[in-house]
């Protein structure tokens, strides 16, 4: 007796996909709307109408204003977790690791402007923050990251240390992209992208010139001793 082939039914899948599309078509369009407004002066009614929905459209795939916003910051953390994961599984020198991480971050920002600008905003009000609750997960992976790049190193680095490192390098990009550079010249993207590149060779100077003073920090005891 011959099998029986029975037919896969393929008719769902094109609504489901149609539905992930507009679901994202949503959260781009918020991400817009929040880093360019904050949370407070942007509506449902203002959501809908970037994505020619009407407001009931919204709801369908978010419950509330305040669950649109939190999967924003999710996924914008995650698109940041996603570069971060790669560079711990790298097998690339200690030195090279450090820079790589510079180079992810402000490629990340070049790509995605509005991810510094939610941040910006999101810093402003740390007793609610929404990335305060996605992002210690993916700190404590960066945190262990640079604690054992410097360990390669032969340097032994401070919780205070790292915090600095950190904030010299990702603090400096994320002011520059959300507040300085269009402060200072109202530049738009593609001029954005021409200055973030000077900008990354600038961070990434500074990185490398943060490194050698810790190793002259480390020796200096010893230079001494041999003067």
């Amino acid at each position: 007796m011959k099998a029986v082939r029975r037919k896969v039914a393929t008719g769902p899948r094109r609504p489901q996909k149609r539905s992930e599309e507009n679901r994202q078509r949503i959260l781009a369009a918020a991400e817009r709307l929040f880093a360019e407004r904050g949370y407070s002066d942007t509506s449902i009614d203002a959501v809908a109408e970037a994505v020619d929905m009407h407001q009931p459209g919204i709801y369908y795939y978010f419950s509330s204003k305040q669950a649109l916003y939190e999967e924003v910051v999710r996924a914008a953390i995650a698109s940041l977790d996603d570069r971060v994961k790669e560079l711990l599984i790298s097998s690339d020198p200690a030195e090279e690791r450090l820079l790589a991480s510079v180079t992810a971050w402000v490629d990340l920002l070049t790509e995605r402007p509005t991810l510094a600008r939610l941040m910006l905003h999101e810093a402003a009000k740390p007793e609610s923050s929404a990335i305060a609750r996605f992002l210690p997960e993916m700190g404590g992976r960066v945190q262990a990251m640079i604690e054992g790049a410097f360990l390669e190193l032969g340097l032994e680095a401070t919780p205070d240390d790292i915090i600095h490192y950190a904030s010299v390098t990702t603090g400096a990009a994320l002011f520059f992209v959300a507040a300085m550079q269009p402060l200072m010249s109202g530049r738009k993207a593609p001029e954005l992208k021409h200055s973030m590149e000077r900008h990354k060779q600038l961070l990434l100077s500074g990185t490398r010139d943060l490194i050698q003073a810790m190793r002259d920090e480390k020796t200096a005891p010893e230079r001494a001793g041999n003067a």
